[in-house]
């Protein structure tokens, strides 16, 4: 009974931080153009799975506006496939701008997670099942380089700045869901693959497109 307690009080201690760091993480200005057509939800093209509440809309919206037809068919297939069935692959379905990643993503203990930023693509990410830890920055200097810039991979690693102790307002934690999928645009510098509540081995949906 005293461990089923002890339990409770850390479940309970978890996500008091959690929904603590989530509130002190500014999310991004959007404009009132942007914020009407992200709520009124059209662009999902009867996909049901929810955004993740840190999204930039301005971006997405911005994005959207520039490949309307793409970005209708990325999320129409979304709703109408079942990745569960589907096989891993490297290159599950193309568009023009974008191609999709089935995976059963393997997960790091955070020593042996990278943070990571694109230039030039955006990554949708959708945890199908089971559940990875993510981290999200847009604040550089609490992070150190591993790498230069990877013109030909579209990246750039980076690792704890071990001289300083990001705040709550510098770095979001997100332990992933099926109910969201996360979009990360270029200034939405992130780790992923993190191992979260529990060990799993996640079905995931990684789609990558380009930042037009």
């Amino acid at each position: 009974m005293k461990k089923i307690f002890l339990a409770l009080i850390l479940l309970l201690t978890n996500l008091c931080v959690v929904m603590a760091q989530e509130a002190a993480f500014a999310k991004p200005v959007a404009t009132d153009e942007a914020q009407a057509w992200f709520k009124k939800g059209k662009w999902k093209n009867g996909f049901k799975v929810k955004p993740y509440d840190h999204i930039n809309v301005q971006t997405f919206y911005e994005q959207y506006q520039k490949a309307p037809t793409m970005w209708d068919s990325i999320f129409a297939w979304l709703a109408s496939v079942d990745p569960l069935k589907m096989e891993p692959s490297n290159n599950a379905m193309q568009w023009s701008h974008a191609y999709v990643k089935v995976l059963n993503q393997s997960l790091r203990t955070p020593e042996n997670c990278q943070w990571e930023q694109h230039r030039r693509t955006i990554d949708l990410q959708w945890d199908v099942t089971g559940s990875e830890r993510y981290h999200l920055t847009h604040s550089p200097e609490c992070l150190e380089p591993r790498n230069e810039y990877n013109e030909k991979k579209d990246v750039q690693n980076f690792g704890w700045d071990k001289k300083k102790i990001p705040t709550a307002e510098e770095c979001l934690v997100i332990d992933s869901d099926p109910k969201h999928f996360y979009l990360f645009f270029p200034d939405d510098i992130h780790q992923a693959t993190g191992i979260g509540k529990q060990p799993c081995t996640p079905r995931k949906i990684v789609i990558k497109i380009d930042y037009l």
